[in-house]
This record gives C-alpha cells, sequence and structure tokens, in this order.
C-alpha cells in the first residue's frame, strides 16, 4: 500500500501513461503494447529446428488460457494497432473460428497432407507467432522470386491460400480450403 507520501508524488492521467516525480523533475512513464505482446509472443524455450506448426506452439499465446490471450490481444490490439498475431488469433478476435483448438488442427492437417507429398517443405521462418507456410520446392527454378506456396489466413474462412509462383510480378492467392486442398494439388503442383 502506497503512503500519502507516495500517492501524492504519482498521478495517472487518463491516458494510461504514469507520472511520477523523481528528484524534483517529472517523469512519464508511458506503456509500451508492442513490448509487453512482443512477450506474449516470443517462444520459450525457443524452438531450435521447428519442422511442423505445432513445434512453433511454445509461446504464451499458446499455452495461456484462451481468454487471457484474446483479452491481451484486444486490450493491446485496439482499434488503430494492428499487432502481429497468427491468423488463427485475428480469425478468434472476429468470433469466425470457434477456438484455438480447432485452429491447432487446420494447422496440423494442412501439414500432415502437404508433408506427405514429394516436393513440399514447410518453411517456419516468419513473423512473430505465425505458423509458418509450406513451398513447393520444385517450382523454384529460373527467375521464381516466390516458389507456389501454401499459407493460413484469416481473410477467408477456408483459412488457406494457394499462391502461384511469380518472379516479378506478385500473383494473386487463390482461396482455399483443408477440404479442397487434397484434390487442388494437382493443379497448384503445375504452377
Amino acid at each position: 500500500m502506497l503512503s500519502s507520501q507516495e500517492r501524492a508524488l504519482i498521478e495517472i492521467p487518463r491516458s494510461g501513461a504514469v507520472r511520477a516525480k523523481q528528484g524534483g523533475n517529472d517523469v512519464q512513464l508511458e506503456p509500451v503494447p508492442r513490448l509487453e505482446w512482443s512477450l506474449a509472443t516470443e517462444a520459450h524455450p525457443p524452438a531450435t529446428e521447428p519442422a511442423t506448426p505445432a513445434s512453433l506452439r511454445r509461446s504464451w499465446i499458446h499455452t495461456a488460457s484462451e481468454r487471457q490471450v484474446l483479452e491481451l490481444f484486444r486490450k493491446l490490439n485496439g482499434a488503430k494497432r494492428r499487432l502481429p498475431a497468427p491468423w488463427w488469433l485475428r480469425a478468434l478476435d472476429r468470433g469466425n473460428i470457434g477456438s484455438r483448438a480447432e485452429a491447432f488442427e487446420i494447422e496440423d492437417e494442412v501439414h500432415a497432407i502437404l508433408s506427405s507429398r514429394p516436393g513440399w517443405v514447410f518453411v517456419p521462418w516468419v513473423g512473430t507467432s505465425e505458423a509458418g507456410y509450406w513451398e513447393y520446392a520444385p517450382s523454384d527454378r529460373g527467375s521464381v522470386r516466390m516458389p507456389t506456396t501454401v499459407v493460413l489466413t484469416d481473410e477467408h474462412d477456408g483459412w488457406l491460400n494457394a499462391v502461384p509462383a511469380y518472379g516479378d510480378e506478385e500473383s494473386l492467392p487463390v482461396p482455399t480450403s483443408t477440404t479442397k486442398l487434397l484434390s487442388l494439388l494437382p493443379q497448384i503442383e503445375s504452377w
């Protein structure tokens, strides 16, 4: 509990910043939402050689209660901010997906489908807290800047985009889903 003298030294304005007097000088402490989010999405312990989406699920957002994760995301994301977040958290926040566990099942199903086929490679090196994506290695030839990829997304309720290989001009993603993916793979692999 703060003494009356300590309370007099600290003023908490409505902005959320904390103003304190230290040695006769005003010191303003601002909350750092991006730092808090960075800590929440940092893998503990860091994955050494992740080979699956499941091996990347080591951060607080993957292990804390779903309610706590959503509360922190909503508190820090706000209307104006766009925090780096996995596809499933943005979908969960909007109510478009039932649970984090359902999202993990989708990630694992896509990985099972693609890793069972020759040429598909899981790429774990993406943005903070993302699940990775899959590249079709045979499409990486000639002047191709980006090989054919399959990426998880919150842009539609199929949760997957297939992106044809491209050189100078970026290709438009083709929306798909786990139920359609297997039947579309012969076409996707021919791009």
